[in-house]
């Protein structure tokens, strides 16, 4: 009977969306467990003792869940708490230039998610739903479950899983009063720098357990440098020929009237877009709080204040080269495949170019993003008798993005330049020269730069704001075995993007690059690109400050009489989408048994109503003409208003059953129907028109997009073999009736053909696969001193029969996010104070954008991540710790369609770190 109560408590608490740190044997906030009312909670210290604590989560669960939990006060596994999550099955990470930004389960990616904190919907400051994870720092989460199953009660719609991140809370902890603090600095192998961080978290609650206050809260700078090899736009086909009607070429192809003596015209043949060596730079300040207030006035009564507050101010330069082959002419090209036909090349792919008297461009980009993210929730729990049990709650949570006042996109150009680009090595970075007859060192030199295209300002500004109520009951009738679940639960959410463009043609108030810029501005970087790497490749060019070139270019322009101002609000590229959502559940849990084996059953039915806005401005290019010197001249149609409203309903029934074949065997089954809403930026009128040549695209969003709906069964099996070690494995299923894809398109207007990309409802999928893992520590299995030793490891299957075709490139592909293979392995030594850990992460290739900047599919390149820590003891308050991650120093591989098309190829270089830190 006691198991049974601790069971239906905790359906209650997962309802509610409660959070607690446990120890081994102790529940936390999950659907299957929660600790009875004479227990506490307290603080797991150390490896072995935290795996323990998932384990016991996932073994009470009745539901799915895999959990990470944090092995001291203010300390996960990871940095990131992303890093952190892909050690569970089935779970994989994005990265973003060597940190995990986004989260994939079971092969559906961060839109398919919802990510919740204390069972609430945290805002994000994307254009979308997906959370990103690099603006909450690991130390102010205490751990996070991922429910791979859903049940009634839970907010969070998600095909994919609902991943709840937990915070302190001071009444579940043991001891009256604890505290910990770390100091810590990173070295950044890139960019030559150490990186502060500091950290502190403390919980403290009176003798009568009535009261408690828990804090904690981090402040880190980073200083990142990344080289990164990039074909901006991808690859397209190019040609030589003149227009023909009959022969469908309407316009001029690209090379026409450029080709030197004895190169063979060409049609239809893929090549680099343009060609681009970056040095990108990051500096980040990041600084976080979370605080929580518990008030327990009576033993029937709890209250619960939480806040969370975490601000990053990412600032980013990107300097780099740009090969655009606008200009100059095509003195060697050799092409491999297609054919000749009528003595054209037709068709094949270019692996060698050898281009005189063109431009080659540099660049400086500056990006500013500053991320505010907030939460503030109070929870009411009110248990007046037995059989019943109240909880009501209610939350605010913003998002808001800012810093498109100082974004900058300045190019420079130099005329008459020799260049060439050879793809034969076969290396993801192609070879590359660049020379000029009238002075030394092109790449280098001060001399011979011009002004030319300009985004002063830009960019866009995000506001996501949520409120959430939610009032729910427990109630047992007496039945012991028996009880049931309702709630009432409303959302609103609003998100807001304000974007500011500069004025069609006032960006080329020098396209024509007939201004040369003082030499003074420019000097060499002096940075080294891929340093250590081969190939016949530059390794530096110019570095300028970009507010004084544009201050320059504003001087040239006021005394030629040219247009030439900063951005403005744009509502083309601004919208608002305002979605209200209500609804509530029923359901029920039985405990009991069958054929004397213990069973434990939830069913239930949930109901959303769905009702949104999407309101902004559209606007249409009148014409499109190139300039003839590596631009295009556009003219737009005054911008006319437009909103739309949609509205659906959806009812969502789950059942998760869980069998105990023995103490230590158990099986699971569950079945559901699922659904993910649209993300928000695809709902959003909203459109971004790109005119450089080799990239004119128009993306747009689609407001009467209906969600992603599935049906979905799963059945599992589990041996807790020793205490702490577990052997399971699962296989899931996913009927996707409905689907958003991207469709690409080209269209024509006046010379420049578009490429204009809008989601749309698309045919639905299948996605199937297994998980297994394996955890054991082994400190009743081997004699000392081996008995410190465990490992975790976990194996990822996931495949479907999705397949959507690209128009633009003629191929087909399927679900983004998804790798087929991915897996983790973790070993670790915990013993005499001594803590060593060693993990290694691998993940398939994926789809990480169904429709890229030039409408191809590009796909991340199978990634391999090794992490190493270590720690030691000095007194049992004292401890001195080091830790680096990637070791491996693997790079970041992005192509277009097939792997031979660079997109872009990145090094992140190691990061080491060492701290000290301290617990009282």
């Amino acid at each position: 009977m006691r198991q049974r109560l601790v069971f239906r408590r905790s359906l209650f608490l997962a309802a509610a969306g409660s959070a607690l740190i446990t120890a081994p044997a102790l529940a936390q906030d999950t659907p299957a467990a929660a600790p009875a009312e004479e227990e506490e909670a307290i603080v797991v210290t150390g490896i072995r003792a935290a795996e323990r604590a998932a384990i016991d989560i996932k073994r009470n669960s009745v539901s799915v869940v895999d959990s990470i939990v944090a092995e001291d006060l203010g300390k996960l596994p990871d940095q990131n708490v992303a890093e952190s999550l892909q050690r569970i099955t089935g779970v994989t990470i994005e990265r973003n230039r060597g940190e995990g930004r986004f989260v994939t389960v079971r092969g559906f990616g961060p839109k398919f998610n919802a990510v919740t904190v204390n069972g609430r919907t945290l805002a994000t400051d994307n254009n979308g739903r997906e959370f990103s994870f690099d603006v909450i720092p690991s130390e102010v989460i205490s751990g996070a479950d991922v429910y791979k199953s859903p049940q009634a009660n839970f907010m969070g719609s998600s095909i994919g899983a609902t991943i709840n991140v937990k915070t302190l809370r001071p009444l579940d902890q043991k001891e009256g009063f604890k505290v910990a603090a770390s100091a810590t600095g990173m070295y950044s192998e890139l960019a030559k720098s150490w990186n502060p961080e500091f950290s502190g978290v403390a919980s403290w609650k009176n003798e009568s357990g009535s009261f408690g206050v828990a804090l904690a809260g981090v402040y880190s700078e980073q200083e990142s440098r990344y080289d990164e090899f990039t074909i901006g736009a991808g690859h397209v086909k190019r040609g030589s020929l003149a227009a023909n009607a009959a022969a469908g070429r309407p316009a001029n192809e690209y090379w026409f009237g450029r080709l030197a003596a004895g190169v063979t015209p060409f049609t239809g043949v893929d090549a680099p877009s343009n060609l681009s060596p970056f040095f990108f730079e990051r500096d980040l300040t990041r600084w976080a709080v979370n605080g929580s207030v518990q008030m327990r006035p009576s033993e029937t009564l709890t209250v619960t204040v939480d806040t969370l507050y975490s601000r990053a101010r990412f600032r980013e330069q990107q300097t780099g080269l740009a090969y655009d082959f606008s200009g100059g002419t095509l003195a060697e090209h050799v092409v491999s495949g297609g054919s000749i036909v009528n003595g054209v090349q037709t068709g094949g792919k270019t692996l060698y170019q050898r281009v005189t008297g063109g431009f080659v461009d540099q660049i400086i980009q500056y990006d500013d993003r500053n991320v505010t993210t907030d939460q503030f929730g109070i929870n009411i729990d009110w248990n007046p008798t037995d059989t019943l049990r109240v909880r009501l709650d209610g939350s605010v949570s913003d998002a808001r993005r800012r810093g498109k006042e100082n974004n900058l996109f300045t190019t420079i150009r130099r005329k008459n330049i020799d260049y060439s680009y050879d793809r034969r090595s076969g290396s993801p970075i192609y070879d590359y020269t660049l020379s000029s007859p009238n002075y030394a060192n092109a790449a280098t030199s001060s001399q011979g730069i011009t002004a030319h295209y300009y985004i002063w300002g830009g960019g866009s500004n995000i506001d996501d704001e949520i409120e959430e109520y939610k009032a729910d009951v427990e109630w047992n009738p007496g039945k012991g075995d028996l009880t049931f679940y309702a709630g009432l639960f409303k959302q609103s959410r609003i998100k807001t993007i304000t974007a500011d463009e500069m004025p069609f043609g006032e960006q080329c108030a020098y396209c024509g690059s007939d201004r040369v810029l003082p030499a003074a501005l420019f000097s060499p970087t002096n940075r080294n690109f891929f340093e250590g790497s081969g190939g016949n490749i530059l390794r530096d060019w110019v570095i300028y400050d970009p507010r004084a070139l544009v201050l320059q270019v504003d001087q040239f322009a006021t005394a030629d009489g040219r247009t030439f101002n900063p951005a403005t609000p744009s509502a083309s590229a601004s919208s608002q989408v305002n979605e209200k959502v209500w609804g509530g559940y029923l359901m029920a849990s039985l405990d009991t048994e069958v054929g004397g084996l213990p069973l434990a059953v939830n069913v239930g039915l949930r109901y959303e109503d769905t009702d949104y806005t999407s309101a902004g401005a559209s606007r249409t290019i009148l014409s499109a003409v190139p300039n003839g010197q590596g631009q295009n001249i556009i003219t737009v149609s005054p911008i006319v208003p437009v909103s739309f409203r949609g509205k659906y309903r959806d009812w969502l029934p789950s059942l998760n059953a869980r069998l105990n074949l023995t103490d230590d065997l158990l099986v699971r089954i569950a079945a559901s129907k699922v659904m993910t809403r649209p993300t928000l930026s695809d709902l959003s009128p909203r459109q971004t028109i790109q005119t450089n040549p080799g990239n004119e695209t128009i993306r747009r969003g689609n407001p009467d997009l209906q969600p992603f709906r599935a049906n979905q069964v799963e059945g599992g099996v589990e041996w807790y073999f020793a205490p702490g070690s577990l052997i399971s494995a699962a296989a899931f299923y996913k009927d996707i009736q409905s689907f958003v894809t991207l469709t690409t398109s080209p269209q024509r207007v006046d010379q420049v053909t578009f490429q204009v990309t809008v989601p749309s409802n698309g045919a639905g999928a299948v996605v199937k696969g297994f998980e297994i893992g394996y955890r054991q520590s082994f400190d009743n299995w081997l004699p000392a001193p081996f008995d410190g030793f465990g490992v975790q490891a976990s194996y990822n299957f996931t495949d479907s029969n999705a397949e959507y075709r690209n128009a633009v490139a003629n191929v087909t592909f399927g679900l983004e996010g998804l790798s087929k293979n991915s897996y983790s392995l973790v070993g670790f030594y915990e013993k005499y104070g001594l803590t060593a850990r060693v993990a290694y992460t691998y993940r398939d290739n994926f789809l990480q954008i169904a429709s890229g900047r030039n409408g191809e599919p590009e796909y991340f390149d199978a990634y391999g991540q090794l992490d190493v820590g270590v720690s030691y003891d000095i007194t049992k308050n004292f401890t001195v710790f080091a830790d680096a991650v990637n070791l491996n120093n693997a790079k970041e591989f992005i192509y277009s369609v097939s792997e031979d098309r660079t997109k872009e190829y990145r090094t992140t270089g190691r990061r080491i770190s060492a701290g000290v830190r301290t617990r009282f």
